[in-house]
């Protein structure tokens, strides 16, 4: 039995071997490989610096979404939808982070059954916090300012294509019994998901 290599280009060419020998197309191996174990280390870095305010990266990617929309609060739905996650998996992270005291429910007009959720002061500041530690701080951020100008802007044209496409065929109805949507990089397990039109409203 061969050794299992530990560095990014070995393992992909012990990839690219192996499953080459057993007649499978390797074509995308290189590409899917890079994507799927930068983003791997990306998050883990993500969330060690986030988790110096008590926060997971998901964390912030919501909290941050609710910063964005300030001051208007945001509906739920909306917001499971903009950040490709379940309504249950929104619905535990919003009521942790309430607990916290960094988002707040709010009642609008006379329907109670709908309580959109805006931050806190408190939530505002510990993700300024986190976005700053990010920036300076982050890995990526660092090794993405090492490549040249063109570099960059064709990693990002290239990325931006790849996420556009995946996101209008890999979208759930955000309805169906046992769908959840896509998790995407988050700390949740993904399950199976059918594909279907993306819905155009939610709310």
């Amino acid at each position: 039995m061969a050794p299992i290599a530990s560095r990014p280009v070995p393992q992909l060419d012990a990839g690219k071997a192996f499953f080459g020998d057993m007649g499978f197309a390797v074509d995308h191996l290189g590409p899917l490989w890079h994507l799927l174990k930068a983003a791997q280390l990306v998050m883990s870095d993500l969330d060690r610096i986030a988790s110096e305010q008590g926060l997971s990266y998901a964390d912030f990617q919501l909290l941050g979404a609710l910063m964005m929309a300030a001051p208007d609060p945001v509906r739920a739905a909306t917001l499971a939808a903009a950040l490709n996650v379940s309504n249950p998996v929104l619905s535990l992270r919003s009521a942790r982070l309430a607990a916290m005291g960094l988002i707040e429910r709010v009642q609008q007009g006379s329907d109670r059954r709908t309580r959109p959720m805006r931050l806190t002061p408190e939530g505002r500041a510990r993700t300024e916090i986190v976005a700053r530690e990010l920036e300076r701080r982050g890995a990526f951020v660092r090794h993405l300012a090492q490549l040249d100008a063109a570099d960059r802007a064709t990693l990002e044209r290239v990325l931006r294509d790849i996420h556009e496409r995946m996101d209008r065929d890999y979208l759930p109805s955000p309805r169906s019994a046992g769908d959840r949507r896509c998790e995407t990089l988050t700390q949740d397990r993904p399950t199976k998901r059918n594909r279907v039109a993306k819905p155009r409203t939610i709310d």
